[in-house]
């Protein structure tokens, strides 16, 4: 589907045109104009754009919501990290309580996650779809070095995704350098 601006730079193309034509040729052979026509075709397209509901989704989140430096880990056990400062978050997809993006229909989306080792030396986590490992971010450089990584997924309605921090790993967060982001490329 095109664009609207796209839409509105063909209007404009098809009225230029039809004020060239000889009279003979304004009209098909129902009687309609090109104007009509074109009027008739973008209306079209905005219903079906309405009824496949293709709102914007996205959103970021930092890990921490101060500015001073802040360690978690390492636990235990894997667990899930809850990114509560939302800096975006059109949709409403994202759960800043949970740390859950849950796909408010079925599309292609672009997910990345960037995370700073912290205190234990060494980052260890993974971005989850539904339970499953997706891909993960390592780094094992000490205290303050970074990773990041990302990717396009098709998700499903109701797909979740989130970060787990794997056990015995820590990050560290100030100022937004963990983060948790993504977008719906495109509807499907």
């Amino acid at each position: 589907m095109l664009p609207s601006w796209c839409l509105v730079v063909l209007a404009v193309c098809v009225v230029v045109r039809a004020q060239t034509l000889p009279e003979t040729e304004k009209t098909d052979e129902n009687g309609g104009t090109l104007l009509q026509q074109l009027i008739a075709r973008v209306e079209k397209l905005e219903r079906e754009r309405e009824d496949r509901g293709e709102a914007q989704v996205a959103f970021s989140a930092s890990l921490v919501t101060s500015e001073q430096w802040t360690h978690h880990g390492p636990f235990n056990t894997h667990t899930t990290l809850v990114f509560k400062k939302v800096t975006t978050n059109i949709g409403n997809a994202y759960n800043p309580i949970t740390g859950i993006f849950t796909a408010p229909r079925k599309g292609l989306y672009y997910i990345r996650f960037t995370g700073a080792v912290g205190d234990s030396g060494s980052l260890n986590a993974s971005l989850q779809k539904n339970g499953v490992s997706m891909f993960e971010i390592y780094d094992t450089r000490s205290t303050h070095g970074s990773g990041s990584n990302g990717m396009t997924l098709v998700l499903e309605q109701s797909d979740q995704l989130w970060i787990t921090l794997l056990s015995g790993q820590s990050i560290f967060d100030q100022t937004r350098l963990s983060t948790f982001s993504g977008f719906l490329v495109f509807p499907m």
